[in-house]
């Protein structure tokens, strides 16, 4: 399988199935028994954990189902938390400057100085699909990041996803069972049983 910039990925399957696993696999977090990971020609799987660790910080965003947001930190505070956690990421005026672009792009530059508990659901996803972008992610891996929205606004983040990664021209992978918003996405594949996550990705 191979996915390239701006493109999208839907992996659909029942719980178990091995979707997060194939998204741990994409990011290095986890190595393939079989098979390789690979990110512009570059091997991942035949790096050291502290090269697959670089990795993920430096070229991957996550989107979570839960959010992931800290309750105590404004919106732009959350969206610039990636910097504040990694050494490697430089939070200058251009990494503010870029948060403040990430958030005019999902919708949420007139409240930026919200805690996370005075917005909805939606506008909480639109905060970490702009943290998951901010550092310049090339590869975004959203794991069930609809499963706690309304129907509605199922397809409304779905479809911010795809618009907001491809703007970036970073390629999106999303794992889902919810089958609603799988004609959003330029390809999809189904993971039928937790063998098929073993297959090479690229």
């Amino acid at each position: 399988m191979q996915l390239r910039a701006g493109q999208s990925l839907a992996v659909r399957g029942v719980s178990g199935s091995g979707k997060s696993t194939l998204l741990g696999l994409l990011s290095g977090e986890l190595l393939p028994t079989e098979g390789d990971v690979s990110f512009d020609g570059d091997s991942i799987s035949t790096r050291t954990a502290a090269q697959r660790r670089a990795f993920r910080i430096q070229h991957t965003g996550l989107v979570f189902q839960e959010f992931g947001l800290v309750e105590s930190l404004t919106v732009l505070e959350n969206v610039l938390l990636p910097f504040r956690l990694h050494s490697a990421l430089n939070l200058d005026d251009n990494a503010r400057d870029r948060a403040e672009t990430m958030l005019g792009a999902v919708g949420l530059h007139t409240k930026t100085a919200r805690l996370p508990s005075q917005l909805s659901h939606g506008e909480r996803q639109r905060t970490a699909i702009a943290r998951a972008l901010v550092t310049g992610a090339r590869l975004i891996l959203a794991d069930e990041p609809t499963g706690n929205l309304d129907p509605a606004l199922k397809h409304d983040i779905a479809a911010l996803l795809i618009d907001v990664a491809k703007g970036a021209n970073a390629a999106l992978v999303i794992a889902t069972h919810d089958e609603s918003i799988i004609d959003h996405f330029e390809f999809a594949r189904t993971i039928t049983n937790p063998l098929a996550a073993k297959e090479g990705a690229h």
